[in-house]
């Protein structure tokens, strides 16, 4: 009877774990040639800012050359504008208005961060970073190697979950990306930042979590900054020289991929000896 409750209970956590945390194994944030945007049924009405849900994603992430395709999946037309609300379009792509069922796609030539909004929904905003070639960031990687600083946190233990955000930088390069459970902040490493920046990141809520009323707490080289916060997208300034943003919120938790597969090698041994110890009790004995 005990066997059997140890062995069920065993099952269970394997199958509780692959129904309920799939995203555990997946991939986050990596820019790519195409990516699509869809627009969150019901997001005609407002409210859908508050979860920055608008756009589903609400950030991509290509590469220069890369084409972005907007689905509209709600009952209401739309527009992908590019530009904000408060200061109107820019000009850079505009897909007009796209009808319930219909879709609209733009190529992007050039690196930079574009934010677009709907002009008809005004509160729907989103945003596309577009990478350059990898080039510039493999100089960072061997300059910081060069250094001693590529492998710190490799050889301290520390994780980097650069992948389990979107994430860019206007000056220098995103080093390296951990989480402090001990006081519930999201630490950002940057390297070479010779001029004044901005860091924008897409927070995952799966790793940190905001106080009650949705906000954080920003902290650049532990002095606390304002900051503009759109749903869970943060636009942080820093100053030439950075090297450290702090992000405090009310729970962090370490990538639950690492927990997840802890959780899955248990169970697994623990069936592997119940196994073998009842293949042993039914040996008949001489």
């Amino acid at each position: 009877m005990k066997k059997s409750v140890c062995l069920s209970f065993s099952l269970l956590a394997i199958f509780s774990l692959i129904a309920v945390a799939p995203s555990a194994f997946a991939e986050h944030g990596e820019g790519g040639m195409a990516a699509t945007v869809t627009n969150a049924p019901g997001s005609s009405t407002p409210g859908c800012e508050e979860t920055d849900s608008c756009f589903i994603p609400s950030t991509v992430v290509i590469t220069v050359g890369g084409t972005v395709t907007w689905d509209n999946t709600d009952n209401a037309a739309h527009t992908s504008s590019s530009g904000t609300a408060a200061d109107g379009p820019d000009g850079v792509f505009d897909s007009s208005l796209i009808m319930a069922g219909g879709s609209y796609s733009h190529t992007f030539d050039t690196a930079g961060t574009f934010d677009y909004f709907c002009m008809v929904h005004p509160w729907m905003q989103g945003t596309v970073i577009v990478e350059a070639e990898a080039a510039h960031g493999d100089d960072h990687a061997e300059e910081m190697e060069e250094m001693g600083h590529g492998d710190d946190h490799a050889a301290k233990g520390i994780e980097d979950l650069s992948d389990q955000f979107t994430a860019s930088v206007s000056s220098g390069v995103i080093h390296h990306i951990g989480a402090n459970t001990d006081d519930d902040t999201l630490v950002v490493h940057l390297f070479g930042a010779d001029d004044d920046g901005e860091l924008k990141i897409t927070l995952n809520k799966d790793i940190i979590t905001p106080f009650d009323d949705g906000s954080y707490f920003v902290l650049v080289e532990n002095e606390e900054v304002d900051f503009e916060q759109m749903g869970r997208t943060l636009h942080i300034e820093y100053g030439a020289g950075a090297e450290t943003i702090e992000i405090v919120g009310s729970h962090v938790v370490p990538e639950f991929g690492t927990i997840a597969m802890i959780i899955l090698a248990v169970a697994i041994v623990s069936i592997i000896a119940i196994t073998a110890k009842t293949r042993t009790t039914l040996i008949p004995r001489f």
